[in-house]
């Protein structure tokens, strides 16, 4: 019996893993798009806005676990997701949906977007993993479990979720954008151009705030923060 299991051993370690198979839904062209609508299970999304890189949309489903590699060497079921996209007029929806179990437990979905400037953008999933660079009208995400990295421009930003962790960075102001957090408990930082003046007002049961910047009254950008607990960061 020992060698049987040292034959195994032997066998896994001497395999070369092949790459995680990977099942993506056909790319949609977004050059028209100014609005896109994000719901359904968890995934990991990254939109931008950049002029120099083509306006699209792409989808995929892979797996992520540490068997991934060694899975896709003995079977050949790909990572398959239920996931829906379509353009109706000039708006961006998808709802994101796990394949059977069978194939899909430890898939998870990637959602890469680029479009054109100052689209409005609506998250509303069980989780979620989103990353914005750019310019953005709009912003809202609602996640039960929510990491969000943001470093551009928004007309407004609206995150809610039970625990939010947000890395906020706005490029520029136009004195006249408000940022709301809503959460159970969130680990935030919010940070702005030099000499850019804002308010905020933070409403929470236990929390600390570091900020830098002088509570303006009536100054925009307005942040409004509500957490039962809170740790936050304003710069």
């Amino acid at each position: 019996m020992p060698d049987f299991f040292t034959a195994l051993i032997v066998l896994f370690t001497s395999l070369t893993p092949l790459a995680a198979k990977a099942e993506t839904l056909p790319i949609l062209d977004t050059s028209t798009v100014n609005s896109v609508s994000i719901s359904g299970q968890a995934s990991d999304i990254n939109f931008t806005t950049s002029a120099n890189r083509p306006f699209n949309a792409t989808i995929s489903a892979t797996r992520s676990d540490w068997f991934a590699n060694w899975y896709s060497y003995w079977f050949s079921d790909r990572c398959a997701t239920q996931t829906t996209a379509k353009i109706e007029g000039r708006a961006l929806i998808i709802k994101v949906i796990n394949g059977p179990d069978r194939v899909s437990f430890d898939c998870h979905v990637s959602i890469a977007i680029n479009l054109p400037k100052d689209a409005d953008i609506s998250i509303d999933q069980t989780a979620s993993r989103t990353e914005l660079t750019g310019d953005f009208g709009a912003v809202r995400i609602n996640s039960n479990a929510a990491r969000i990295d943001f470093d551009g421009y928004a007309t407004s930003l609206a995150i809610k979720g039970d625990a939010v962790h947000s890395n906020v960075r706005f490029s520029h102001s136009n004195s006249n954008e408000t940022i709301a957090l809503d959460a159970h408990a969130a680990k935030a930082s919010f940070s702005f151009a030099k000499n850019t003046a804002v308010s905020y007002a933070v409403n929470a049961v236990a929390s600390t705030v570091d900020s830098t910047l002088e509570n303006t009254p009536g100054a925009k950008p307005f942040i409004r923060i509500n957490s039962e607990f809170l740790d936050a960061t304003i710069r």
